[in-house]
C-alpha cells in the first residue's frame, strides 16, 4: 500500500498542472519559433541577402543566445524561473511583429540577434523549472513528456507556417514577398497565448515567491563539482558544442537542399519537416521512460548513432519520398537520444546552480551551431553543383550538395564516442524532488 501511495505521489509530481502547462506553453512557443522554417532562406533572399549569407541570420540568433544563456540561467537561480520566462515570451511578441514588417535584410539580421536574447531568457529557465518540480527517479520520463510537447510544436510549426504562406499567396492574393510576412504576425499571437499559459499555472521554484523556501541546505546542495562529476560535465560541454556544430552545419541548408535537389516548394518542405518530426516524437516520451529503466548512456547511443547515420545517407536519396523517409529516421534517432541526454545533465548538475549550468550547456550548443551555420551554407554554395567520383569504390558518384550532411554526421559520431568513453553516469536512486 505504501509503495502504491508513493507511486501515485510521484506521478502527481511528474504530471502536475504546473509541469503540464509548462510543457504546453513550450509547445505553443515552438510553433511560433518554427513557423517560418520552411521558407526563411527565401524570405531573407527576397529582402536582398545573398545565399551564402543565409547562415549569418542563424548565427546572429545563436551568438546572442550563447553569450547570455548562462547569465540568464544564473539570474533565474536568484530571482526566479517564471519571471524570466514571461519576460522572454513578451519580447517574442514584439520581435515577431517587427520581423514581419522589415523591408530589407539588415534590420532582419538585428531582429534575429534580439530573438536570441529572448530565447536565452526562456529556455534554460524553463528546463530548470521542470527539473525543480519532478522526482529525481522520474526525470527521464518528465523530460520525455516535456520534450514531446516541445518537439510537437517544433515540427508542427513548419507545416503551419508553410500552409499560411501558401494560402496567403494563392488564396488571399498577397505578393510572394508579402506572403512570407504573414506567419510572423501569427507567431506573435501564439507567443501571447504562451504568456497566458505560463502566468496562469506555472509555479515559481526560485526567488522570494518560490513554492518552497530554501532555508536549510539539502543533500543535493552539498554536491561539489569535483572528481568524475566535474570531468563528466566538462566533457559534456565539449560534446554539446560538437553536437551543436553538427546540427548547425545542416540547419540552414536543409530547406535549400530540398528545394535545389528536388524542387520542393515551401509548402512541401513544411510538410516534409513536420512529417519527419512527428514520426520522431512518437517515441520521445517512451524513450525518456526507457532511460529511467535502462540508464541514460545506452539510450543516447541508440538514438544518436541512428540519427548520424541517417545524416550520412540523406544526400544519396533520389526523390522527395526517400528524403522524407530518411529524415524521419533521423528525427526518430534524435528524439530517442534527446530526453536521455537532458536527464544525464540533470543527474550531474546540482540543483543550486542548475539554471547557471543549463545556461552553459545551451551556450555551448549555440556556439557550435554558430560555427556550423556559418560554414554549412558556404560549403553548400561552393559545392552544390559539383560531382565527385570515388574510383576505389567502383566509380561511386558523390554530389557536392551533400557535403554539409557528411560533415554533420561525422561530427555527431565523434561527439557520441567522447560521451560514451569519458562521461560517467551517476547511480540513480528514488527520492522526492529537491526544490
Amino acid at each position: 500500500m505504501r509503495q502504491r501511495f508513493d507511486g501515485l505521489m510521484h506521478r502527481s509530481e511528474v504530471y502536475s498542472a504546473s509541469v503540464i502547462v509548462l510543457s504546453m506553453s513550450s509547445l505553443v512557443e515552438n510553433i511560433a519559433v518554427t513557423l517560418p522554417a520552411s521558407y526563411f532562406p527565401y524570405y531573407a533572399i527576397s529582402l536582398g541577402a545573398e545565399i551564402w549569407f543565409i547562415g549569418s541570420f542563424i548565427a546572429a540568433f545563436l551568438v546572442t543566445s550563447a553569450l547570455l544563456s548562462s547569465t540568464f540561467g544564473s539570474l533565474s537561480d536568484r530571482i526566479g524561473r517564471k519571471k524570466l520566462i514571461l519576460v522572454g515570451l513578451l519580447a517574442d511578441v514584439f520581435l515577431g511583429t517587427l520581423t514581419g514588417l522589415v523591408q530589407n535584410w539588415q534590420p532582419l539580421l538585428v531582429l534575429r540577434a534580439l530573438n536570441g536574447v529572448a530565447t536565452a531568457a526562456v529556455r534554460p529557465a524553463a528546463e530548470a523549472s521542470l527539473i525543480d518540480q519532478v522526482p529525481r527517479s522520474r526525470r527521464g520520463e518528465a523530460l520525455g513528456f516535456f520534450l514531446t510537447a516541445t518537439m510537437i510544436g517544433w515540427f508542427l510549426g513548419p507545416l503551419f507556417g508553410g500552409t499560411i504562406q501558401f494560402l496567403s499567396e494563392t488564396s488571399l492574393g498577397f505578393a510572394l514577398e508579402d506572403s512570407y510576412r504573414i506567419p510572423y504576425f501569427v507567431d506573435s499571437a501564439l507567443s501571447v497565448i504562451a504568456i497566458g499559459l505560463v502566468a496562469w499555472k506555472v509555479k515559481e521554484t526560485r526567488g522570494r515567491s518560490s513554492i518552497k523556501k530554501r532555508m536549510a541546505k539539502t543533500e543535493e546542495d552539498d554536491v561539489k563539482l569535483a572528481g568524475w562529476v566535474l570531468r563528466s560535465i566538462r566533457v559534456l560541454y565539449i560534446t554539446t558544442l560538437t553536437n551543436g556544430f553538427a546540427v548547425g552545419f545542416i540547419a540552414p541548408v536543409s530547406v535549400l537542399f530540398l528545394g535545389e535537389m528536388f524542387g520542393a516548394t515551401p509548402f512541401q518542405t513544411g510538410v516534409i519537416l513536420s512529417v519527419s518530426g512527428f514520426v520522431g516524437i512518437l517515441c520521445n516520451f517512451f524513450a525518456g521512460k526507457l532511460a529511467d529503466r535502462w540508464g541514460r548512456k545506452p539510450v543516447i547511443a541508440i538514438g544518436s548513432l541512428s540519427s548520424r547515420l541517417a545524416s550520412l545517407v540523406l544526400p544519396f536519396t533520389s526523390n522527395l519520398l526517400q528524403a522524407t523517409g530518411v529524415m524521419s529516421f533521423r528525427s526518430l534517432g534524435i528524439n530517442v537520444s534527446m530526453p536521455a541526454g537532458r536527464a544525464l545533465r540533470a543527474d550531474l548538475v546540482p540543483a543550486k546552480i542548475r539554471g547557471k549550468l543549463f545556461g552553459r550547456f545551451a551556450a555551448s550548443f549555440n556556439a557550435g551551431m554558430v560555427a556550423g551555420a556559418l560554414l554549412g551554407p558556404w560549403l553548400f554554395y561552393v559545392f552544390q553543383f559539383e560531382e565527385f567520383t570515388i574510383t576505389w569504390l567502383g566509380g561511386f558518384m558523390v554530389k557536392g550538395i551533400g557535403f554539409p550532411f557528411f560533415i554533420s554526421g561525422i561530427f555527431g559520431l565523434l561527439a557520441l564516442v567522447l560521451l560514451l568513453i569519458f562521461v560517467k553516469e551517476p547511480r540513480r536512486k528514488s527520492e522526492t524532488p529537491a526544490l
